[in-house]
């Protein structure tokens, strides 16, 4: 039993962040000058890491900065998209939840390989939004 449950877990936890990571790719497939769903997925990663640092009572500066610059770059794109209000504030959620799941259990889950890997993914999933503001 702890070998399957160790592999649903672990399907999981990778799944979900790799439907995260793509889907605003596929968005931009469809209309390749409508940033939204990407700035809206960063948002929403970035407004997880900044909830994760209150929880440990310790101060992420880094991210809210981003955070509030994703936050401009949506304003600013939101206006022009034909993306609805109610899709963009999904994307937003959906990617804020993948996050908030990987850090949860990169900070909470027993086994210290799942914490590591789930860390290691949380890394990942930022690094295209990172890229974005270089």
């Amino acid at each position: 039993m702890g070998g399957l449950k160790t592999f649903l877990l672990t399907l999981a936890l990778l799944l979900p962040a790799q439907w995260m990571t793509a889907s605003p790719a596929l968005a931009l497939a469809e209309r390749p000058s409508d940033m939204t769903p990407v700035f809206a997925a960063c948002l929403g990663r970035y407004s997880a890491q900044v909830e994760d640092s209150w929880n440990a009572y310790s101060s992420d500066d880094t991210s809210q900065i981003t955070r509030a610059r994703f936050e401009g770059l949506l304003d600013a794109v939101r206006t022009v998209s034909d993306l609805p209000g109610s899709r963009i504030l999904q994307i937003r959620l959906e990617a804020k939840w993948a996050q908030a799941r990987l850090l949860s259990i990169a900070r909470f889950d027993r086994d210290p390989r799942m914490q590591r890997r789930a860390q290691a993914q949380a890394r990942l999933a930022l690094r295209p939004c990172e890229a974005l503001l270089l």
